[in-house]
């Protein structure tokens, strides 16, 4: 969590305290002093039950107001041991559980399933030339043209660095790889302009699915990763700014109508 938030946070927890405390001892001067003042048996006991009652609203007022904030600082936390911070894409740790997840259960239901990896063409070039700030919101502005162009059902997750995966559940290695060509077509087209030069980026792109793949010791999930990180880089080998798909003989290009 960031330092802003961790403040944010202590301040808010600060102020509720403080007005607990507040509340509390007023309510407890309020109800003491008239008791002392006046000497009067039947307002002597109806006082101090009076004053229970609303030090016990304080308290559930108090309470509420903090277990809310701690319900939201926890799903923060979780949003942030979960997705990446910078394109607020699920991360890679939560990449590699969920696609364990669709391969087994296409597996369980005869289901294609499908993987592409994306990389951005010459980010050192961009972060060398336009500055780090400015790279990093290339990288932001790639991955919500990526989460804005996928079926519902398809999941975008940043990998790490400049790459980023889609997970295709019910989708062939060709389905995938024109769904690839599309992003590829998008962000080609998207230049991207962020309150200073207008930077030009491509990306290139590696399909496998599950079918193509061979039988090998490494589990199908490794395996996918695998085939498609060497199709991603069959693509840049061949020029970038192009999608690949694997084969279990060999990777080729893809070939679009």
């Amino acid at each position: 969590m960031s330092q802003p938030s961790k403040g944010r946070l202590t301040r808010q927890a600060r102020c509720i305290f403080l007005l607990q405390c507040g509340l509390s001892v007023t309510v407890i001067v309020f109800t003491l002093l008239p008791v002392t003042l006046l000497n009067d048996r039947e307002y002597a006991l109806t006082v101090p039950f009076l004053a229970a009652v609303l030090l016990l609203a304080v308290a559930l007022l108090c309470a509420t107001r903090f277990m809310r904030l701690l319900r939201g600082a926890n799903e923060k936390i979780d949003s942030l041991i979960t997705h990446d911070e910078l394109t607020g894409l699920p991360n890679r740790p939560w990449f590699f559980a969920r696609l364990d997840e669709e391969i087994d259960r296409a597996r369980r239901y005869g289901k294609d399933l499908a993987l592409v990896m994306v990389d951005l063409d010459d980010f050192r070039r961009i972060n060398d030339t336009f500055g780090h700030p400015q790279g990093d919101l290339a990288l932001a502005e790639v991955a919500r043209l990526l989460k804005a162009n996928i079926r519902a059902s398809d999941i975008a997750v940043r990998y790490g660095g400049e790459e980023f995966m889609v997970i295709l559940p019910e989708a062939d290695a060709r389905q995938a790889a024109q769904a690839a060509e599309k992003l590829r077509m998008i962000v080609e087209v998207n230049d991207i302009s962020l309150e200073g030069p207008e930077i030009r980026v491509t990306v290139s792109c590696g399909v496998a699915d599950l079918v193509s793949l061979r039988p090998d010791r490494c589990s199908s999930r490794d395996a996918l990763i695998t085939a498609a990180d060497r199709a991603m880089h069959q693509a840049k080998q061949n020029g970038r700014n192009q999608v690949f798909m694997h084969e279990p003989a060999h990777e080729r290009q893809l070939t679009l109508v």
